[in-house]
């Protein structure tokens, strides 16, 4: 049992909203890659001990109080006497997809255990590492920190198997931390921009809707796309010419594949939720810390079915410019901080259920992690392949869907419920969303 004696730490904000999210879908983010070589698992093992020593936050876990959860660290001892990976020997591809499926479906009891642990499925020619995090207190740019730091601890094992990282600390997590850099006037302009944001979601949200099966069973599965490489050169060769970022075209693409395997009754605007990184508000000298920085913004697009990419996306750098000029991503906090803080957590937690409920089931998800640096991901000196980073899988009938470029290659992934949504309907999604950006790129 943990040692009581440990001092606790306070949840931030972002971490008392995921810990309400926890009715709303699998609460476990996953990296997954390859490697053509052999891991070693007990080196491995250390290096996810001693990461835990460069971010403390990773050795804790929740404890229930009276009035809200709280952190509890484990004790080096308890740490030392947990297992952090496990090895499956596999003999065909299909039994490596198999295990690996079987992996990201697995739950993980993280309030009993720290918040990481590991798959290693070995098979001929190379290795398929699966990382499992509780995604409460981390989110995408926090995990991808924290997978640069697990690589660089498991490369200086080799040379040095006494080797130390520098101890991290838990402060500097919450959002507060952007406060300094805000003034009174910056508080009156985010709620009102806060009340115009909700004004405009109530009316746009439940436009759209997957369609999905109604049962209780939630048979879970992952799945991730890879766009071709030529895709990548003429999505940028279309983007550039046309003044538009890359969210733009993709985020367009995934609205017009979404409209079609939706299918509204009428033309209409949508809104798609997409998470923003709040260290954009920080300076180039903020520190690289595991926390959990993300909000989000909806963008609202008008849709209807003579709508091109080109349309389609110059609507979406309409919307989010129109966003970022309200302090996107903050302007959630007037609603959110005074739930959180002066209601006790059981009554938080069904006030934020009715909202969610309310409005927010309904809108699809989309998630850029970005660019992975794969110079910082060399393992003993193998570089990663096939990186694919899953969110969390939403229960129907919402879908988050993940974005991540390594390499020059772009991989969509998401996990969802074949029991919920229709055969098929994630990877016709995926390849509908690269059919519509060729399609688009040909014609100019």
């Amino acid at each position: 049992m943990p040692d009581n004696s440990l001092p606790v730490e306070r949840l931030t904000l972002m971490d008392k909203v995921n810990v309400l999210l926890e009715d709303f879908g699998d609460h476990y983010m996953h990296w997954v890659f390859d490697i053509p070589t052999e891991i070693d698992v007990t080196r491995l093992n250390r290096a996810v001990r001693l990461s835990l020593i460069a971010h403390p936050l990773m050795a804790h876990r929740l404890i229930y109080g009276v009035w809200y959860p709280k952190w509890k660290p484990w004790s080096a001892a308890e740490l030392d006497g947990f297992d952090y990976c496990e090895m499956k020997q596999v003999s065909s591809p299909e039994e490596r997809e198999k295990e690996v499926q079987g992996y990201l479906s697995m739950e993980m009891d993280f309030y009993q255990r720290p918040l990481v642990h590991v798959r290693i499925v070995r098979g001929e020619g190379y290795d398929t590492v699966c990382v499992k995090v509780s995604c409460i207190p981390i989110d995408g740019r926090a995990f991808n920190i924290y997978m640069n730091t697990l690589v660089d601890i498991y490369n200086r094992l080799q040379s040095d198997p006494d080797y130390m990282p520098e101890p991290g600390t838990m402060a500097n997590r919450s959002t507060k931390a952007l406060l300094p850099l805000f003034g009174l006037l910056d508080a009156f302009r985010v709620l009102v921009a806060a009340l115009m944001n909700q004004a405009t979601d109530t009316f746009t949200a439940r436009n759209w809707q997957l369609p999905v099966r109604e049962t209780d069973h939630l048979d879970r599965h992952f799945y991730c796309h890879h766009f071709q490489e030529s895709t990548m050169k003429s999505l940028h060769e279309f983007r550039k010419r046309h003044g538009l970022s890359f969210n733009d075209m993709i985020l367009g693409a995934y609205y017009l594949a979404l409209y079609e395997i939706i299918k509204p009754e009428k033309p209409n605007t949508f809104c798609v939720l997409n998470t923003f990184d709040l260290r954009r508000y920080e300076g180039v000298d903020a520190p690289h810390r595991v926390a959990n920085y993300s909000s989000f913004i909806n963008t609202n697009v008008a849709l209807d079915d003579t709508t091109t990419l080109l349309q389609a996306a110059q609507r979406v750098r309409k919307s989010v410019n129109q966003r970022k000029g309200r302090y996107p991503g903050i302007t959630e906090g007037p609603f959110i901080w005074p739930i959180m803080t002066l209601l006790p957590f059981a009554l938080a937690r069904r006030v934020v259920a009715a909202l969610l409920k309310h409005r927010g089931e309904c809108i699809p998800v989309l998630t850029n992690v970005g660019l992975v640096d794969l110079s910082m991901l060399k393992v003993d000196g193998h570089i990663m392949s096939n990186i694919r980073p899953f969110p969390p899988l939403e229960y129907p009938p919402k879908l988050a869907v993940s974005v991540i470029t390594s390499g020059g290659i772009l991989n969509l992934s998401a996990g969802y419920s074949r029991s919920h949504l229709p055969e098929g309907m994630v990877q016709q999604l995926f390849r509908r969303m690269e059919e519509i950006i060729m399609e688009a790129c040909a014609k100019g």
